[in-house]
């Protein structure tokens, strides 16, 4: 059973964890409670793990099965930290690339950003490790590394707040990121639960291709990336179909939204203050945010939420706000049905069914509301027959692959 689907203890999971292997973790250590408690953080060893190290790479990725919230190492693991204590895995911090690079810093700086992927510390390590394997990790990082700003993410869902974050000095970046759905392949239960990134993995892809019988030709990718431009278009279509097929046949639930956090280092006090300006240049909004308290998930809001009733007394938003017209904006739009300018963009892309008009050579493209609400509602329905769920304004707009 999938223990991210029913935890909803007062505390977080991995201090949960903590208190459940307490026990059997001094055994495989042969230590002592009063050896334990008496503790400190000089008493242990910080190190960097290179790749090449597969002995102590698999040790890694064992605790963090063990010890860590998701069980499991990211998609793209870069470097590896570790507290150890004689000889024991005390604590483990991991970095990855980050599945989409942001803008925090500006467009020139998005290559400077590293994602905390994982960390974990044993039971019996004192409550102040992580805050220092991390703050270990991040100084190796700046001094050997090209990269300045960390972002990581803290799950709602295992009740976690961030707290390690919040005692390092990070900056609070609010609680809006992460996958809104998760999937599970009845076919491949071992998967687990996963998020749609898994549709589009190369790994994927070349799967779709064996199965449909389509030679998958070396040009086609290299490691994580496939070319798309020099597959043939039909082949291509057909994979794409493949891919929307499979995540159709998943078992799908919402998920929380995720706190983020950012800490930026650069290798000088001027660095640092130069990057943490341009931060707060480019994000005045992100600046000075509290720190998260309770340890609830967000509400959703009308956008989000399942569209059982409207949201507000006049849905879409009165058009006194708009002047009365045949063809509305892609903005005006998005505004009215509480929806993204980024999904209707989407679906002119990839639907011919969507009831927009192109005007002129730069493809300004406009929509008139009433074959726009008769699209809205065929596909309502089709989603109603279908499990008799009514779908959001965003779930309306999802776009096929």
């Amino acid at each position: 059973m999938d223990h991210r689907n029913e935890y909803n203890k007062d505390h977080c999971y991995q201090y949960d964890v903590r208190l459940k292997n307490l026990k059997l973790d001094l055994i495989e250590s042969g230590l002592i409670k009063e050896e334990i408690s008496s503790l400190k953080i000089s008493d242990f060893t910080f190190s960097y793990i290179d790749k090449t190290d597969q002995l102590m790479c698999e040790r890694v990725r064992n605790f963090i099965t063990r010890h860590e919230w998701l069980g499991k190492m990211p998609h793209r693991p870069t470097q590896r930290f570790i507290a150890t204590y004689k000889g024991n895995l005390a604590g483990v911090i991991v970095m990855a690339t980050p599945n989409a690079f942001s803008n925090l810093l500006g467009e020139k700086e998005r290559d400077l950003e590293k994602l905390i992927s994982r960390g974990a510390c044993i039971s019996w390590s004192p409550k102040n490790l992580a805050s220092a394997l991390l703050m270990f990790s991040i100084k190796w990082m700046v001094k050997n590394t090209p990269f300045r700003f960390f972002t990581a993410y803290s799950d709602t869902t295992a009740r976690e707040l961030g707290t390690i974050y919040q005692a390092c000095n990070f900056t609070y970046l609010g609680q809006n990121s992460g996958a809104r759905f998760e999937y599970f392949d009845e076919a491949f239960p071992e998967k687990n639960w996963f998020c749609d990134r898994l549709f589009r993995k190369t790994t994927s892809y070349k799967y779709y291709a064996h199965d449909l019988g389509i030679k998958w030709e070396l040009a086609w990718s290299y490691r994580d990336k496939i070319f798309w431009n020099k597959i043939p278009e039909k082949i291509k279509e057909v994979l794409y179909q493949a891919s929307t097929d499979h995540q159709s046949r998943c078992l799908k639930r919402p998920l929380p939204k995720k706190h983020k956090y950012l800490y930026i280092l650069g290798t000088d006090k001027r660095e640092t203050k130069y990057l943490k300006k341009k931060f707060c240049d480019l994000n005045p909004t992100l600046v000075n945010l509290r720190y998260p308290k309770e340890r609830v998930p967000k509400k959703l809001n009308s956008e989000e939420r399942p569209l059982t009733e409207r949201p507000t007394t006049c849905w879409p938003t009165s058009m006194e706000k708009f002047p009365l017209k045949k063809l509305y904006s892609i903005k005006e739009v998005a505004s009215m049905y509480g929806i993204s300018q980024w999904l209707i963009y989407r679906h002119i892309k990839s639907d011919p069914t969507f009831p927009s008009v192109n005007i002129g050579i730069k493809k300004h493209f406009l929509i008139q509301l009433e074959l726009f609400d008769k699209w809205l509602a065929s596909r309502s329905h089709q989603l109603i027959l279908k499990d008799h769920n009514l779908p959001s304004s965003n779930e309306l707009m999802r776009v096929k692959l």
